[in-house]
Formats: C-alpha cells, sequence, structure tokens
C-alpha cells in the first residue's frame, strides 16, 4: 500500500463545523443537505444511494475536514463534502482511517484540499464498537496484526453500516481499530477477502 503524505492546513474554509467529532460533524453536515455518501473504488467515486460511478472530473470536492482525539493524535479521520458537477448533487466521503486521503491515484489526490483540524480530547478505548489498538501496543507484536479489507463479517458501522477496511488481532480473533500510525507501518500486513 502505498501512501502519500501530503496535507494542507489552513483557516480559509468555504464552511466551518460546529461540531469538533466526525460523528457530531456528519449529523451537521447531513442538516445542511449532505444526503449522499459517496466511497471511492477503482479510482472512480461511487454515490452509495444511486449506484451511480463518477470519474475524477465528474465531482468536486468542496470542503476536506481533518479529525483528531487529541492535538498531534495518530489517529486521523477525514470528511470531505463532495458535488457532483452534472447534478449537483451533494454528499460525504467519510474516510475513517485516512486510507483514501493517503492514496495515491488521482481520485486520492483531488481529496487533498485545503482544511482544519479539529481535536476531540477523549482517548477512547473503543472506537465504533470495536477495541483502539494503538502503536505501544502493536509494536510488542505487530504479526498480531492484520489490515483486512472487504471481509463479509465486519461488525456494524455508524457511517454506511459496514466497514471496508479494519484491523484484525489474530491472537484474539477480533476486529480492531487500529490507528493511523499502525496502517502506516511496513510491518502490518493487508488481507484482501478472497470468497
Amino acid at each position: 500500500m502505498a501512501f502519500n503524505f501530503f496535507a494542507i492546513k489552513t483557516n480559509k474554509l468555504k464552511m466551518k463545523l460546529k461540531e469538533n467529532n466526525l460523528l457530531g460533524a456528519v449529523n451537521e453536515l447531513r442538516e445542511k443537505g449532505y444526503e449522499d455518501d459517496f466511497k471511492i473504488k477503482d479510482n472512480h467515486i461511487i454515490s452509495t444511494k444511486s449506484g451511480k460511478t463518477l470519474n475524477v472530473d465528474d465531482f468536486k470536492v468542496e470542503n476536506g475536514f481533518q479529525f483528531e482525539i487529541k492535538e498531534n493524535a495518530v489517529d486521523t479521520q477525514y470528511l470531505f463534502t463532495i458535488v457532483e458537477q452534472a447534478t449537483g448533487n451533494k454528499g460525504l466521503l467519510v474516510d475513517l482511517m485516512g486510507i483514501e486521503f493517503l492514496g495515491d491515484k488521482p481520485v486520492n489526490r483531488k481529496l487533498h484540499v485545503p482544511m482544519d483540524t479539529y481535536v476531540y480530547e477523549a482517548e477512547p478505548v473503543y472506537k465504533y464498537g470495536v477495541r483502539k489498538v494503538l502503536k505501544a501496543e502493536f509494536n510488542i507484536e505487530p504479526e498480531r496484526y492484520e489490515l483486512r479489507e472487504d471481509f463479509p463479517d465486519f461488525p456494524y458501522c455508524p457511517f454506511d453500516n459496514r466497514f471496508t477496511i479494519l484491523g484484525f488481532d489474530k491472537k484474539n480473533q477480533e476486529y480492531v481499530w487500529l490507528v493511523t500510525s499502525i496502517l502506516q507501518d511496513k510491518r502490518l500486513k493487508k488481507i484482501s477477502y478472497q470468497p
């Protein structure tokens, strides 16, 4: 997995949020008319409502928001407001683990828009219903963890009802939340589901 560590931080956004956490921000933006959800697949953005596939030139990234649990955290999440150029359809792209923002394809690079960082002070032990693993724990037994993609037994996700990528603790046989610094670690193996 290739990562591009480019980020723009600025205070010149088109939109400011009242909420400082991802779930609150999603609800706030839903109230502002961002009703669709978008996913990245094969260098395109796909509407989860209509199933429509958009090429890189078919959509605009209006705003980007970065969320961290505490300042200078190793657990960063991103939220983007997306507008389809032809129809004006508005929606959100939620990047829970920073994988899409750090990707190196043209669709991923389009997410590099000016953004502010919102900081939430609490440090949860669980995140979205799964146990959170910090880098110090990973460093003790890195071979114990893997990053799974598109497994059918993923637990419920509050944003689209199913995770698309999630950590797995092989010793405890449970899905876990791996912080961003672990996702960037070359020792972490990525496993794609093979039916």
